[in-house]
């Protein structure tokens, strides 16, 4: 069953005061438009509608409208809203937004299921899973390894709905840990015993989600090599000493392992100022397979080749193992392709028939798209364009 938006609605966000898109479950939607229009914010506004803080991982504050006005003096409250088909075939009002504490505290984000407050993003990746590339992911193989684990993690979200609670569980357990360590002369050894050893739990649990999504995809990218030959090849694979560990030992000793390391090393971690054994030091590796060369040594086009053959093998094997197409949020892809590649490209989006959101200054390169919704982006406003208007020059 294909998940699909059917409605988008956007109130002060970004540079949207209100938006509404109806976008009728179209399987292909392009937005064109002028740089600065708004068409990221638009794919933005889609990508917190799953787990995490966006295509841009920005602040809650920083995506507010500037423009916009809120009540009573305070600052307005943003919020994007959808009504779409989920994963399960399931009618579904969504929405997340911008709250504020009544006695002033800080920002927190809500989450709403059918106009009812939810808690917790594992909520969003029960219904509904993105991946995204953008102009910004092209030095992604240049970046630290945290880039790198971030596109990763986003990946595992649509195959392993509890990723995202052992993702959030372990990061807050680490900053408990580290508060201890570094704010306490004499720390309590029973707390950090317990943290360390909830650190430990969710550790394997998060090492071996990845691995897991690793091994199946390395699994469909190899499919998808044999069916094309204009993008790059990738080989893929997870650098983690806790998914190592688990290639040899059961996860409870992988665990008692982990917890007796962070034991082990609270003084060092301690005089360091950070934790130095667990997945948050594991690096997701890409090479182009023909080549046998690391990512980071191939050329741009090749990197940017590397991860669209990524996204498309995992949307693939979302598709026959999941039986759903994740949304694909691809911002100004197609201008950097030559014309086989694009071809190639949007070949493939046809034939896995998910929901792909596209963004591009110049609409006569998404043509081939003949069934597209296609929207004009300007002055925060969206226009959708007639279909028999399509292609022709200035309009």
């Amino acid at each position: 069953m294909p998940l699909s938006l059917q409605k988008v609605s956007l109130t002060n966000f970004r540079n949207y005061e209100a938006l509404r898109l109806d976008v009728g479950g179209a399987r292909q939607i392009v937005l064109s438009g002028a740089n600065g229009a708004g068409k990221t914010n638009i794919l933005e506004a889609v990508s917190l509608l799953t787990p995490g803080k966006g295509l841009r991982g920005a602040e809650l504050d920083d995506l507010t409208c500037r423009s916009a006005v809120g009540a009573a003096g305070h600052p307005p409250l943003w919020a994007v809203a959808a009504e779409l088909e989920s994963a399960a075939g399931l009618p579904l009002r969504l929405g997340t937004g911008l709250d504020r504490a009544r006695d002033g505290g800080a920002s927190r984000r809500v989450i709403r299921l059918d106009g009812k407050e939810v808690k917790g993003q594992r909520h969003l990746s029960e219904h509904v899973a993105a991946v995204w590339l953008t102009p910004q992911m092209d030095r992604l193989f240049l970046e630290g390894a945290a880039a790198r684990r971030k596109f990763l993690d986003r990946l595992v979200f649509a195959y392993a709905p509890d990723h995202v609670t052992h993702l959030n569980r372990y990061d807050k357990s680490l900053r408990e840990r580290m508060r201890v360590l570094t704010d306490n002369r004499t720390p309590d050894p029973r707390w950090l015993d317990t943290l360390e050893n909830q650190i430990a739990g969710d550790a394997v649990s998060i090492a071996a989600a990845r691995a897991h999504l690793v091994v199946r995809l390395s699994y469909h990218l190899a499919v998808l090599a044999a069916q094309q030959s204009l993008f790059p090849a990738p080989n893929v694979q997870l650098l983690c000493p806790v998914a190592l560990a688990l290639e040899t030992v059961p996860a409870l000793e992988a665990e008692q392992q982990l917890a007796e390391n962070l034991r082990r090393n609270r003084a060092a971690d301690a005089a360091a100022g950070r934790t130095s054994a667990g997945t948050h030091r594991a690096d997701f590796s890409v090479r182009y397979a023909a080549k046998d060369m690391p990512a980071d040594q191939c050329s741009t086009g090749e990197q940017k080749g590397l991860l669209l053959s990524i996204v498309l093998g995992h949307a693939r094997m979302i598709q026959a193992e999941k039986g759903f197409v994740p949304l694909l949020l691809l911002d100004e892809v197609a201008a950097h392709l030559d014309d086989a590649r694009r071809a190639q490209l949007f070949g493939h989006l046809q034939v896995l028939g998910g929901q792909v959101w596209l963004t591009g200054t110049d609409v006569a390169l998404f043509d081939a798209l003949g069934d597209a919704a296609v929207f004009d982006i300007d002055s925060a406003q969206a226009v959708q364009r007639p279909r028999s208007l399509r292609g022709v020059a200035g309009l």
